[in-house]
């Protein structure tokens, strides 16, 4: 049995007091989130993206990708960690929460390191892959019927020293029961052999609902 101990929320809160502090519009974004109902579920936890930003500045990254943007809240953990030069792609299909991402972005004064793209996640990646683009970061985190085509491209956009970071791959804690096999779970299920069986460096890590990390 390995040694763990139990993260409860007194657990998340003491960690929270011991690091350094969110930045206003994060705590913005976050609170936004609250008032959405069930939908805040698409927002990673502030866990991942304390460590999106930490592996952000230790490895002096200059560029992101991010399928999936939802409201804001990991692009703008990200923008906040990169250099003044530093640039980040989003992708989301969704005009209405990518106007509103960039709200908050415009709010934090970070909109310049931004390019958003309203758009097929699929036909986006298929746009980068052409014209010859590397990302430092990948973060994929959108609809998971597309889990592993998103990947594919990523394996081929990233930088020579890069990190692909996945959200969901322990989906709540389902992918360890047998038993469970609703259409999602056997999604999530089939990407993790799926990355299992790739030559390519990885861990799952129990952040959130579950980070996969990825470098080549």
């Amino acid at each position: 049995m390995d040694k763990n101990i139990p993260i409860d929320q007194n657990m998340i809160d003491y960690i929270f007091s011991h690091t350094e502090r969110l930045h206003p519009i994060q705590k913005k974004i976050l609170k936004y989130n609250e008032s959405l109902g069930n939908i805040k579920r698409l927002q990673i936890s502030i866990l991942q993206a304390n460590f999106l930003q930490f592996l952000i500045k230790v490895n002096k990254f200059k560029s992101c990708l991010e399928i999936g943007t939802f409201t804001g809240y990991s692009s703008l953990s990200m923008a906040l960690s990169l250099p003044k030069n530093g640039k980040i792609y989003a992708i989301d299909k969704d005009i209405k929460t990518n106007n509103i991402a960039l709200n908050f972005f415009k709010q934090a004064n970070m909109h310049n390191k931004f390019y958003i793209e309203t758009n097929n996640g699929i036909y986006a990646l298929k746009k980068l892959l052409k014209n010859k683009k590397k990302f430092d970061l990948i973060l994929i985190d959108a609809d998971k019927e597309s889990y592993i085509e998103y990947f594919n491209f990523a394996i081929e956009l990233l930088s020579k020293k890069g990190l692909i970071l996945i959200d969901n791959t322990l989906w709540k804690g389902k992918v360890s029961n047998p038993e469970i096999n609703d259409k999602l779970t056997q999604k999530i299920k089939k990407f993790n052999n799926y990355i299992q069986k790739k030559k390519i460096n990885k861990y799952i890590l129990p952040l959130g609902d579950g980070f996969t990390v990825c470098w080549k």
